[in-house]
């Protein structure tokens, strides 16, 4: 008996990356945000517009999965990714899932000030949840995030957004979590 692929595999083949959810929370998937963050650098390129992103990463969630049921795991990062949604307004955000306790926010023609009111909203958010976490930051569900934006010029890609972006969460993560570090705070 030969294998035959399934019918969502197929779908999946014949889709976009960019039209492609995340199977367990909803929203864009890394392979999508992959194509989205190169179509937005060259878009952002040609317009010379700045592109923001936010990298968001949830505090000590290994802990969390292993404290509190493997089975809330699951439920808690839809609820993350549902208040990320709710962090932003206009349709050409992107929210996608980046990891598997790792989101992104790509916000196209937004400088880092707006940027990091955004990252404040998603933080705001996520500490409202009040999701007990014996090992978080004040007993709840965190994040830290990191937050970068370029206005691509020359030969950079956009890995160079993601690098920056990057480098801002590690220092969050340093400084205790639950806590926002944008790459204009760290020259």
């Amino acid at each position: 008996m030969s294998a035959q692929p399934s019918d969502q595999n197929q779908r999946d083949a014949a889709q976009p990356a960019a039209d492609r959810s995340d199977e367990l929370t909803g929203v864009l998937s890394r392979a999508g945000f992959d194509e989205r963050l190169a179509l937005e650098w060259g878009r952002a390129q040609r317009e010379q517009t700045p592109l923001s992103l936010l990298l968001i990463d949830i505090d000590h969630f290994r802990a969390y999965v292993d404290t509190h049921v493997a089975t809330l795991g699951p439920d808690r990062l839809k609820k993350i990714a549902a208040a990320l949604g709710r962090a932003v307004f206009r349709p050409a955000d992107v929210v996608a899932r980046y990891g598997d306790d790792e989101f992104a926010i790509l916000l196209p023609a937004v400088h880092e000030v707006g940027a990091r009111v955004v990252a404040a909203r998603v933080r705001m958010l996520i500490n409202t949840l009040a999701m007990p976490h014996s090992g978080g930051e004040g007993g709840i569900v965190t994040v830290s995030i990191g937050v970068a934006a370029a206005t691509p010029a020359g030969e950079a890609g956009p890995e160079t957004l993601v690098d920056l972006c990057m480098a801002a969460l590690v220092q969050a993560k340093r400084m205790g979590r639950d806590s926002i570090v944008s790459q204009d705070w760290m020259v």
